[in-house]
């Protein structure tokens, strides 16, 4: 179900770029200037709409650091007029009330800057993790074939809240620590040039540490968030098998690979806290010595009389605050390496291709289609594979059912996940209402077709969100109606919240057979004209299952249906009947008309007849010997 839009600007919605035509989200060109900058050329959008938060961000903090900065310089002209405030001709109250009014400002604008530089950088990571998700939602089923959820979970987890400290407080620590550097440096050369040069022999060591250090932060935080993504899988797995894993007893075994995969992901990320642990007190000893040094040759010129006690106290507040930008190098590092590392997994996915049918401009209202199906000569392979489906040549009108039976592996769900585009059909192959299927946009395309699949998939929310499945203009009457077709009906009247009860995770308090009623009243509430029942009865008894085709027959006389079954009794009554025997047409009719020709169909029809038989002789049987 939707998720609630956040609080503050993003509460109107998706901004106009996440609305846009989905092949859009895919287009930023890449520029030349590196991985950052072809990165967030891909972000650019949502950043430029929330600059204005940045910017007023940037400026109170420059104020702050202005005002922070003013706080020495008043000290050093109060301690430097203590001698004028003794003789009476100077007030001590003006210095100590200039620097009360000078942190009460500072602290305003401290609050400022960081209600704006957070608030821009949690508003771009809300967008920024809407515009990964959308683009998952739109490339082809072979990428997720590839690529495991767990992993994907990652990146839209923990790698776009790295990126989120990189644009928010890594931005922050590099424009305050820059500013910092530049100011500080320039009031301690106007209070004292020679003693600032001594200040800056520091410099050099901590430039070396950065650039030695730099790169082995980076290539370590990759493989540490690499990890964590091989560890987000096997936890993601384990917890959605846990009826498996509870069946084969191997609850210790899953429990101790878990700890190695943790284990291994601890070992990373303390290898990347180790070079940072050296880097960081590193910095502080080159700023330390700096200090000692100031601090010696500072007193010596005071004595001297070469610098005033107030300028050597504004001059040593100064150099003090120099250490927080040096050691903001190495902050900032820690930071840019991370959020680098997260912008080129993030960045894998938003180059990805999306789905061909994705890039058609759609229109406002998808047109509905009449239902006509027709194959030409299709053959299809997956990913350079053998072929799958042979030559297939098949019509079928608008408003007739269509059934499919074969043996495992024929080739039966390929043929119909080819329509809703699940897989791509070669070019003028398939063809819907006379127009090749490539032709149609995936919004059109999909608004006309329903799918029941095989894999029944439902969501942890109540009956009614996972039959309407995000369709809330749906009336009550229609969802009812769609529920007793189904034959659900019975079941949900047994729950006491009925239509309101949750199911949990995939559906775990319905058995097989009410989750594959739940599919199917969520297919029929859609109205598409073109309805697909892959194997959709498999797990409900046959009396049931006349039932729900007596409903069907009656209620869908107008659309069009394919009837993928292992049953013949399921498909006898289609208007036409396919038979697939390693990705060929082996035979096609009328169900009378295959038991008249006498070929595979009509054995099938035998062998399951036999089977009915062997299983009532074997219920009578049982039932002689419980009553002897």
């Amino acid at each position: 179900m939707p998720a609630p839009a956040p609080r503050g600007r993003i509460r109107r919605g998706l901004p106009g770029a996440l609305r846009a035509s989905p092949g859009s989200l895919s287009l930023f060109p890449r520029p030349a200037g590196g991985l950052i900058r072809a990165a967030l050329s891909r972000v650019a959008p949502a950043l430029r709409r929330h600059r204005r938060a940045l910017l007023v961000g940037l400026a109170a903090l420059v104020a702050t650091d202005v005002l922070g900065l003013a706080i020495p310089w008043l000290m050093k002209d109060a301690l430097d007029g203590l001698p004028a405030a003794a003789a009476g001709k100077a007030s001590l109250l003006t210095y100590p009330a200039l620097i009360l009014l000078a942190a009460i400002l500072q602290g305003g604008f401290r609050y400022l800057w960081r209600t704006n530089v957070f608030g821009f950088s949690r508003n771009v990571e809300w967008e920024v993790r809407h515009q990964v998700f959308a683009h998952l939602h739109r490339l082809p089923l072979a990428y997720f074939q590839r690529v495991k959820t767990g992993d994907l979970m990652s990146r839209l987890t923990n790698d776009i809240a790295q990126f989120r400290e990189l644009i928010g407080f890594g931005a922050v620590a590099a424009v305050d620590s820059s500013l910092l550097v530049v100011l500080n440096l320039s009031l301690m050369l106007v209070l004292d040039p020679e003693l600032t040069v001594v200040a800056l022999l520091a410099l050099p060591g901590v430039t070396l540490l950065v650039l030695g250090y730099g790169n082995r932060i980076h290539q370590g935080y990759r493989e540490v968030q690499k990890q964590l993504g091989t560890l987000s899988t096997f936890v993601q797995e384990s917890l959605a098998g846990i009826r498996v894993v509870q069946a084969y007893a191997q609850e210790g075994n899953q429990a101790h690979r878990f700890a190695a995969e943790s284990r291994a992901y601890a070992d990373r990320t303390l290898q990347v806290v180790r070079l940072w642990a050296f880097m960081w007190p590193m910095l502080s000893v080159c700023s330390g010595l700096s200090a000692v040094v100031v601090l010696w040759l500072g007193g010596r010129r005071v004595l001297a009389g070469a610098l005033t006690p107030g300028a050597f106290l504004a001059f040593f507040a100064y150099l003090l605050s120099l250490t927080w930008p040096l050691m903001a190098v190495g902050y900032v590092v820690n930071l840019y390496q991370r959020g680098k590392a997260a912008l080129r997994r993030l960045v894998e996915i938003l180059e990805e291709p999306v789905a061909p049918g994705h890039n058609l401009p759609a229109p406002a209202v998808p047109a509905r289609l009449r239902g006509e199906i027709e194959f030409r000569g299709l053959s299809f392979r997956y990913d350079g594979g053998p072929e799958v489906l042979r030559e297939i040549s098949l019509r079928v009108p608008a408003g007739s059912w269509l059934g499919i039976v074969g043996e495992v592996g024929a080739g039966k769900t390929t043929l119909v996940h080819l329509l809703p585009r699940l897989f791509e059909a070669p070019p003028g192959t398939l063809f819907l209402d006379g127009r090749d299927i490539l032709s149609i946009p995936l919004t059109e395309l999909k608004a006309n077709i329903a799918l029941v699949s095989q894999d029944i998939f439902l969501f942890s929310d109540t009956i009614r969100e996972n039959i309407l499945f995000g369709r809330g203009e749906v009336p009550p009457e229609a969802l009812e109606e769609a529920a007793r077709v189904a034959h659900l009906l019975p079941a949900i009247r047994e729950f006491t919240h009925q239509y309101d009860t949750l199911l949990g995770e995939r559906g775990v308090r319905l058995s097989g057979g009410q989750k594959q009623r739940t599919a199917l009243a969520r297919a029929l509430v859609t109205g598409a004209p073109i309805l697909i029942f892959d194997d959709a009865f498999s797990s409900v008894d046959t009396e049931t299952e006349e039932q729900i085709l007596r409903g069907l027959r009656a209620t869908l006389r107008d659309r069009t249906v394919l009837l993928i079954s292992h049953r013949v009794s399921t498909v006898m009554e289609a208007d036409q009947i396919v038979v697939l025997q390693a990705g060929r047409i082996l035979e096609r009719g009328t169900h009378r008309e295959l038991l008249a020709a006498g070929g595979r169909y009509a054995a099938l029809v035998k062998q399951q007849a036999l089977s009915r038989e062997l299983e009532a002789l074997s219920g009578e049987t049982a039932a002689l010997e419980g009553r002897a």
